[in-house]
């Protein structure tokens, strides 16, 4: 296949950058990171609560309690708030990156896929465990960590040659094809 040369759009360096922050910000796990942290506090307060009406403490130190829970549920929160702010500006800085490299290269071999362009060389191989997905445009080709590819699809031919190059990619990294959108013609 031939490679791809495309430049991507303010906006769509935006969307990228975007994206590629909320994935990396989950990337240990939506339940470990954020859920299990808002379960423990609510069950804090719970036991606490009941703790302080039932007479079992005293009313203050159950009030204690839960300011000292209320606390360290917003340290916590704080703090990852400021891993996201961190995954954030560096997905922006990745995408700024490919954004400055313009013409950007995209190339597919057997091995992978490479991006070259103006002070960027880097590679992607099938080997990593590859996911695939376009969305709004976008096309990303996501490692299991790290920041993703990423190219319009407005850099192919047409949107034929954009599908046939995504099916080859998906292909090569054994990823099944989306599900087909399904016709309504039963009326």
């Amino acid at each position: 296949m031939n490679p791809v040369e495309f430049e991507l759009t303010e906006q769509e360096a935006a969307v990228a950058g975007s994206r590629a922050a909320w994935r990396l910000s989950l990337a240990d796990g939506l339940l470990a990171r954020h859920l299990a942290p808002l379960a423990a506090f609510f069950l804090a307060l719970t036991f606490a609560a009941i703790l302080g009406l039932t007479g079992l403490v005293s009313r203050r130190a159950a009030e204690i309690a839960l300011i000292a829970a209320a606390a360290a549920y917003m340290i916590y929160r704080l703090w990852t708030r400021r891993r996201f702010l961190a995954a954030r500006r560096l997905a922006g800085a990745w995408a700024q990156q490919i954004r400055a490299a313009a013409p950007a290269r995209l190339a597919l071999d057997e091995a992978g896929l490479r991006l070259t362009g103006a002070g960027l060389d880097r590679a992607w191989t099938f080997a990593e465990g590859l996911e695939v997905e376009s969305v709004s445009g976008l096309v990303y080709v996501w490692p299991r960590a790290g920041l993703p590819l990423v190219w319009p699809t407005r850099a192919h031919a047409d949107a034929q040659e954009a599908e046939a190059f995504l099916a080859l990619i998906r292909q090569r990294t054994g990823a099944k094809p989306p599900p087909a959108a399904a016709d309504d013609d039963d009326d």
